[in-house]
């Protein structure tokens, strides 16, 4: 391919990028569904501009740098109290609507007439909702803190879930061997180690830049520490995803850190993160965030039908499954149980595990793949339109409670005058009897 014609493709992305954002801040509809629609226009399976083989060899480090940093800029929205608060409701709807809908996707496939492993394998594959997806679609609007940490910590819990299970299952259908103790293991491993590494990685970084090089330090710095992060997080069998989002948290708290570990008050703390690093951290997650869009788009496979067929009754049925969130967190607010609900895209995580079970030559796996596929885009297609509709309840909620506030606040008013009126006219009244009666006793 003619190296200015690709050339040409970025500007052009990049373009319409910024395009559809703008458009989005302005009718609040997500700007997800226009970049995963011009994916599939310049995809293979529309205008072809985009052969998805010649780029295959640069997806998984493309897709790599944008989960590790997209959860990173997120982490940038959460605080650690909020955190803290959130963390067990998050554990208890991860836990609960992973293995619901993992049943779910696997009683579809067993109608569909696959094994019972492959469909309990691919349920777990698409078990858990995605964080390349639900971060960049939250920082778009303006939601409450505890409803951020929540679906953050949700959709990063459970690419170590969807991860842990599927790798289990794949074993299994190889191996004929399935061990519950290892699979515990595995997963207090990879969050224990994620934390770990993540948590000391962020308290070290915060000391270095505080006391030796503050005014030296670049904004690449951060993020070559970052990648560092990650690789020695996957080396020591962590998940290195959720160790930068900890890495992401602790930057983001580091005035809150400096000051406890000098034993001062909190304003005496030292922020290790400027405000024009934020916005540059933010420039990088509009750019991966489009091209990863577009990707998805170009992923849409039309081609098969058996793969369209099922993968659209598994993401209707994802989207209805998802309500069982509202019975579990009775302690939230309407509104925010409706934002809960309408958050169910899937990603990264899905489509890479789909690549392991091809690559481990499991039966029926680029039927699979292709199902896979479906879901992604469609969960986040309808995902994002449910969002938009939400949102739009919601502002018709507080344009109503505001106009009955106008109501309420103009008629106590008009009464208030009216009362005010009533008591001059009985003052008027008075002093002219009053003034009669004086004339009349003179």
């Amino acid at each position: 391919m003619n190296v200015n014609f690709i050339l040409l493709m970025i500007s052009a992305i990049i373009f319409f990028g910024f395009l559809s954002e703008f458009i989005s801040k302005k009718t609040k509809i997500p700007n997800i569904l226009a970049l995963i629609l011009l994916g599939f226009f310049i995809g293979p399976y529309g205008l072809k501009y985009i052969n998805l083989e010649s780029i295959s060899p640069f997806v998984p480090l493309f897709t790599t740098f944008t989960l590790i940093f997209i959860l990173f800029d997120g982490a940038f929205s959460l605080d650690i109290k909020s955190m803290i608060k959130e963390l067990p409701y998050s554990l208890l709807v991860t836990i609960v609507n992973f293995f619901v809908s993992s049943l779910i996707i696997a009683v579809i496939l067993l109608f569909f007439g696959f094994s019972i492993s492959i469909s309990i394998m691919t349920g777990f594959m698409l078990g858990g909702i995605s964080s390349s997806f639900v971060i960049p679609l939250l920082k778009g609007f303006d939601i409450k803190k505890n409803s951020y940490s929540l679906l953050t910590l949700e959709s990063a819990l459970t690419d170590i879930l969807c991860i842990v299970f599927t790798i289990a299952m794949i074993e299994f259908i190889k191996l004929q061997s399935f061990n519950i103790s290892n699979i515990v293991i595995r997963i207090i491993s990879l969050f224990g180690m994620a934390g770990f590494v993540g948590i000391s990685g962020g308290i070290i970084w915060i000391v270095l830049v505080s006391n030796f090089f503050k005014e030296h330090k670049t904004y690449m710095d951060t993020i070559a520490f970052l990648i560092l992060i990650y690789v020695v997080t996957e080396y020591l069998h962590g998940n290195g995803a959720l160790a930068a989002l900890f890495f992401g948290i602790m930057l983001k708290n580091s005035k809150l850190i400096t000051s406890f570990i000098k034993n001062e008050d909190i304003h005496f703390g030292v922020s290790v993160t400027k405000p024009s690093e934020k916005v540059f951290f933010d420039q990088i997650t509009f750019f991966i965030k489009t091209f990863f869009f577009v990707y998805i788009g170009a992923l849409f496979d039309i081609s098969n039908i058996q793969a369209l067929v099922i993968g659209t009754i598994i993401s209707v049925s994802l989207m209805i499954v998802r309500n069982v969130s509202s019975s579990i967190l009775i302690n939230l607010k309407e509104q925010e149980k409706s934002l809960l609900n309408s958050v169910f895209g899937r990603g990264i995580a899905a489509a890479v595990l789909a690549q392991i079970a091809i690559e481990m030559n499991v039966p029926y796996a680029l039927l699979i793949e292709k199902v896979v596929y479906v879901v992604i885009v469609e969960t986040i297609v309808l995902s994002s339109i449910r969002v938009f509709i939400t949102r739009k309840m919601e502002q018709r909620k507080e344009e109503k409670t505001f106009k009955l506030a106008e109501v309420k606040k103009n008629y106590n008013s008009s009464k208030d005058k009216s009362k005010d009126k009533s008591v001059l006219i009985d003052k008027k009244v008075k002093t002219k009897h009053r003034k009669i009666k004086n004339k009349s006793n003179k």
